[in-house]
């Protein structure tokens, strides 16, 4: 691997570099040996150096890609210029579908690319990051004689590849449907033409011999070699015009870089496979999602054969299967970014279908990016900071994100003068600048500020003479977000990471679909957000936790539970809740507010009855016994919760029902607080964590299922063990009698509610009503 990363970055080394890299390419012997090298300890630009070297053979191919690039990038300039000088207006501009048009032709690297940089406007423009975000990866299919040859080569059968195969044309005297197994054709049936057809690859659909319905997916011949130039290529251009110096950008190889990284791994299906498996695995606590498995023996590096999922992608969707789908969408990628740290970084709408059975199926695992704990929780901590427009925390976040940098820096002229218009004003440089003054500039974008000088500190004494700023908007989607940073980044430095790049295109995409059904991004993120939050996995996050919910003397911080609650309810209650439910169709208000209460009551089941929990349970073993019981606000919360509840089960069972269900609770109340058995030999947190995992058992198996039962006993074992400890002392004592006193209230309470409207309901039934 190359050290200095400076070296890497030369897209044309001199002298004695240039001379290793050539050998080193050389001792590869082929491009596909260079490009499907996945060893970890290689970075893509020392791949791409490699890739150049090998190129370097090839001059004329080159020049001719280079001419076909330049003469599509000339037309789509030219255009853009000329709409940008006639003053054309923006509703009759075409440039935009130029654009698109353009890249679309060039093939994956450019459309991916393209895609990439949709998420950053500070460097392209608003107006061209928008004509980019619906660009879609769609070509002509190639012919299905290649693809047969394909299928017969990579899966190395000699034979044909289907009954009826014209493409075969050794002997077919030995390979009717009653042959044997290792002489029949691959699959029962396989469709002539292509379902889909994308620029990598493309789907047929088929059948098994043993009557599984599948999709096949091949690639593209010649794709491997053509990504490698167009991504040589690319890289090239991008570094000259960074060190031309045409805007401030300084990560534009990085840009390459991460799509390089992305792509090349595409093109290996086998990896994509196994891509699906571990995904599939990380979000098995979802019911609603489906992978689809795939036929190892009938997979390869550039053939996929996986199970067929009959559905409809959002487009063909009523407006209520379109909110069901965004619904789980934005859960399943919160909990990729907050909970599992893998990333499906290519959820665009053909990736994503409701399924005939009503479910969400996610397709193409080839792009994946992983997000380490730290970064998880900074980003959980995000949502949450913008819920509660905590903007100083936001920053913080954002630095961990790696979005910051850790001392501001601000874009100044050649003189050191602050410009109006940041770097789109002209040529200059990066200065460090003081943490007080990006803060205030930081508070008035995100509170409405739109105006330019609002970037620069000296705007904050003017504004600071006008009193208090009320905050003129609330963020609802993601986009908003991003546009309100860009604003900030003009004046101030932000940082895109690499992995960045793929979170992004991944919420933007989600984004795209929730504006159109009147979702809030935040609010359907929350929940999960806040399941992180509670279950930190660092110790920065559960440092965080005590800070928030644990005073110093020990007592349990009920106020600022409840607010971490309303965060995970959307916040939208009082005027702002008002304000968003007269934007949105009561329809959909309702369904957004029956999927944030069924998300939040499944996680906090999950958070308390697994090791998720763990960092709460510490803290529960530390709080003085007589701060858990919750101050009078507090109660009254959950004893209108908890009456709620009874009434809403009681009115629904018979008399008989009612009383069996009341014996039954105050039963397993005291049965768990005072009659439990003591477990033999060591009940710490610590060890059920590092024994419970039952990821060793086949996945769906019967010992899977009992490693989970039993672990999920052992954990409510040391829950109750633990609360037991609390109450056995003298205060504790106090504290059991209070909380018992408080929940049989509003059992008895609720139990009498729901007994009356039972006896109504019974009442209206019989008059036929």
């Amino acid at each position: 691997m190359l050290v200095d990363r400076t070296a890497t970055m030369r897209s044309n080394p001199n002298g004695d570099a240039a001379e290793a890299i050539k050998r080193r390419a050389e001792v590869y012997g082929s491009l596909d040996n260079i490009v499907l090298d996945f060893d970890p300890h290689m970075d893509v630009a020392e791949k791409l150096l490699l890739v150049g070297a090998f190129f370097q053979d090839a001059p004329t191919e080159v020049a001719a890609r280079l001419a076909e690039v330049t003469a599509v990038a000339t037309k789509v300039y030219a255009t853009w210029v000329w709409e940008e000088k006639t003053n054309v207006a923006f509703e009759k501009r075409t440039r935009g579908a130029v654009v698109r048009d353009g890249i679309a032709s060039l093939g994956p690297v450019f459309v991916k690319m393209a895609q990439t940089l949709s998420t950053r406007p500070d460097i392209i423009g608003d107006e061209a990051a928008d004509s980019l975000k619906p660009l879609q990866d769609q070509m002509a299919p190639f012919s299905s004689v290649g693809a047969y040859d394909t299928i017969r080569n990579e899966l190395k059968h000699a034979g044909p590849v289907c009954p009826g195969d014209t493409s075969w044309k050794g002997p077919t005297d030995s390979v009717s449907s009653n042959d044997s197994k290792n002489n029949r054709p691959l699959y029962k049936e396989l469709s002539k033409e292509p379902v889909a057809a994308a620029s990598i690859g493309q789907v047929y659909k088929g059948l098994t011999w043993d009557g599984r319905q599948v999709a096949v997916k091949v690639q593209r011949p010649g794709v491997l070699r053509q990504i490698a130039l167009d991504l040589h290529i690319a890289r090239m251009t991008l570094i000259w015009i960074e060190e031309s110096g045409l805007n401030g950008a300084t990560d534009l190889a990085n840009i390459v870089d991460r799509v390089g990284r992305g792509i090349f791994q595409e093109l290996d299906y086998t990896l994509e496979a196994s891509n699906a498996d571990e995904f599939r695995r990380s979000l098995r606590f979802m019911d609603f999602l489906v992978v689809p498995r795939h036929l190892k023996e009938m997979t390869g590096r550039r053939v996929l054969t996986q199970q067929w999922i009959d559905g409809r992608p959002m487009k063909s969707l009523t407006n209520e299967e379109q909110l069901k789908m965004v619904q789980w969408g934005v859960e399943c990628s919160s909990a990729q970014l907050f909970r599992t740290g893998l990333v499906h970084a290519d959820p665009h709408e053909g990736n994503m279908l409701y399924t005939d059975d009503g479910k969400l199926a996610l397709l193409d695992f080839g792009l994946i990016c992983r997000v380490n704990n730290e970064q998880q929780e900074a980003m959980a901590g995000c949502i949450l900071n913008v819920l509660n427009r905590d903007w100083s925390d936001l920053i913080d976040n954002l630095r961990i994100i790696g979005m910051l940098p850790d001392v501001p820096q601000k874009w100044v002229d050649l003189n050191g003068d602050v410009m109006k218009d940041g770097y789109a004003s002209g040529e200059g440089k990066w200065i460090d600048g003081d943490d007080e003054s990006f803060r205030k500039a930081f508070l008035n974008c995100m509170d409405g500020t739109s105006d330019a000088t609002a970037m620069d500190a000296t705007s904050d004494a003017a504004s600071s003479k006008k009193g208090p700023q009320i905050p003129s908007k609330k963020l609802t989607n993601f986009t908003e977000l991003v546009m309100d940073l860009t604003k900030l980044s003009t004046a101030w430095r932000f940082n895109l990471p690499p992995y960045m790049v793929f979170v992004i295109r991944s919420l933007t995409t989600l984004d795209f679909c929730a504006v159109r059904t009147g979702a809030n991004m935040y609010e359907l993120a929350a929940p999960t957000a806040l399941f992180r939050a509670m279950a930190p996995k660092t110790p920065r996050g559960r440092a965080q936790l005590q800070k928030i919910l644990m005073s110093e003397k020990g007592d349990v911080k009920w106020a600022e539970l409840i607010s971490l609650a309303e965060s995970a309810g959307g916040a939208s209650g009082g005027k702002e809740g008002e304000k968003k439910n007269a934007k949105q169709p009561q329809s959909a208000s309702a369904a957004m507010d029956k999927h944030t209460k069924a998300s939040v009551n499944r996680l906090v089941s999950e958070l308390f009855q697994s090791s998720s929990g763990s960092a709460l349970r510490r803290l529960l073993v530390s709080a003085s016994p007589q701060s858990l019981v919750p101050p009078s606000a507090v109660r009254a919360i959950i004893v209108k919760a908890t009456r709620e509840t009874f009434a809403r089960s009681v009115s629904q069972l018979t008399p008989g029902a009612v009383i069996a269900l009341a014996l039954k609770a105050v039963k397993s109340f005291f049965s768990a607080i005072f009659s439990a058995k003591k477990k033999n030999g060591s009940t710490s947190e610590s060890t059920v964590d590092h024994t419970e995992s039952c990821a060793f058992h086949p996945e769906g198996s019967s010992e899977e299922y009992n490693c989970k039962v039993n672990s999920d006993k052992r954990r409510m074992e040391i829950a109750r063990l633990m609360v037991r400890s609390k109450l056995a002392a003298p205060s504790g004592l106090v504290s059991a009698a209070a909380l018992l006193v408080l929940f049989g209230w509003a059992a008895v309470t609720g139990t009498v509610l729901g007994v009356a409207r039972g006896i109504r309901l019974r009442i209206i039934k019989a008059l036929g009503g």
